[in-house]
């Protein structure tokens, strides 16, 4: 699945003259928590976020010494905080992708870069945006591993993927359909291994539930 997919095409967008109190207001109106910046050429060229003006509020209740806050972070980001406009107030570092990015890559971009959201840029216009929202919600609409509905064919897929995805044999774990609920006995090493095998058995689709009768190894304490 790509950007293009997911995106949402219809952005609310600020310029960098816009006054940060309007910014704020139009973040509480829409219920969003980030606004691309467009210059007069219509290119992005920064981003505003609710942590940028939170971080105003902030910095300006820390302490009252204008000059001492001044001498401790810089005359940039001083700006940055007291500024009355949006281009004074934006992070002018912005991660962009293309439509056709591979959403996998847009995940990885918002992990690496610790941010929310990602314009969506075609031909150095302003597209779309994708955030974090948008991702959960391929999360939720992911479909379950379909496989036929008979207990037997359950009992299969399910002993199958507990050998090969977690090196479960047979021999370790004994597995058990009826009416489509799935039971898995026997000794695992961890509980976060007894975990993982609630997590395999409820992503196969076509169960009616599931029963975990593993247990735990006993340590006898020494004499």
């Amino acid at each position: 699945m790509l950007a293009k997919d997911i995106m949402t095409r219809n952005v609310i967008s600020v310029t960098p003259m816009m006054s940060v109190r309007n910014a704020a207001l139009l973040m509480l109106a829409n219920g969003i928590s980030g606004l691309p910046v467009i210059d007069d050429n219509s290119a992005v060229c920064g981003i505003l976020t609710e942590g940028d003006l939170i971080r105003r509020v902030g910095d300006n209740w820390a302490a009252n010494d204008a000059r001492e806050r001044d001498d401790r972070q810089g005359l940039n980001t001083y700006i940055q905080i007291y500024g009355w406009s949006v281009g004074e107030a934006m992070n002018s570092h912005v991660i962009s992708i293309a439509p056709d990015t591979d959403v996998g890559r847009v995940g990885k971009l918002m992990l690496l870069h610790k941010i929310k959201r990602v314009p969506v840029i075609d031909h150095g216009h302003l597209v779309g945006i994708i955030s974090r929202c948008d991702l959960l919600g391929l999360v939720i609409d992911a479909p379950s591993e379909k496989i036929a509905r008979d207990d037997d064919a359950l009992r299969l897929a399910v002993a199958t993927r507990l050998a090969t995805d977690l090196g479960l044999s047979s021999d370790k774990v004994t597995v058990t359909v009826k009416d489509g609920q799935v039971c898995v006995e026997g000794t695992v090493e961890t509980s976060v291994q007894r975990k993982a095998i609630r997590s395999l058995v409820e992503r196969i689709g076509g169960i009616g539930g599931y029963v975990d009768q593993t247990r735990l190894p006993v340590h006898k304490k020494p004499n």
